[in-house]
């Protein structure tokens, strides 16, 4: 079994990155995350913030009520077929 860490970044329209989308195998299974930055509250990106809260949620995580940003989503869905690819014979889990 593989133990490497898959990392994708969240880009906005204009290419500049808002988030970061992680795909892991924890426990046996793939386990995908996520984090997306607010800029409207003024946060600005930070690769290492971004990459520590997607691993985080990627190992805990995040519930069914969270909402997933539509850009990050979009990223998420693409991540887990690229997982299902690259981990072979190992099961996915989105939440």
């Amino acid at each position: 079994m593989k133990n490497t860490t898959l990392k994708q970044l969240v880009r906005d329209r204009d290419g500049q990155p808002r988030g970061m989308v992680v795909a892991t195998v924890i426990d046996g299974t793939v386990r995908l995350g996520w984090s997306h930055t607010n800029t409207k509250a003024g946060d600005r990106f930070d690769k290492r913030k971004a990459l520590t809260i997607a691993l985080g949620r990627a190992e805990n995580g995040w519930g069914p009520t969270t909402v997933v940003p539509v850009s990050t989503r979009k990223v998420l869905n693409k991540m887990a077929e690229r997982a299902v690819r690259y981990y072979k014979n190992v099961p996915v889990t989105l939440t």
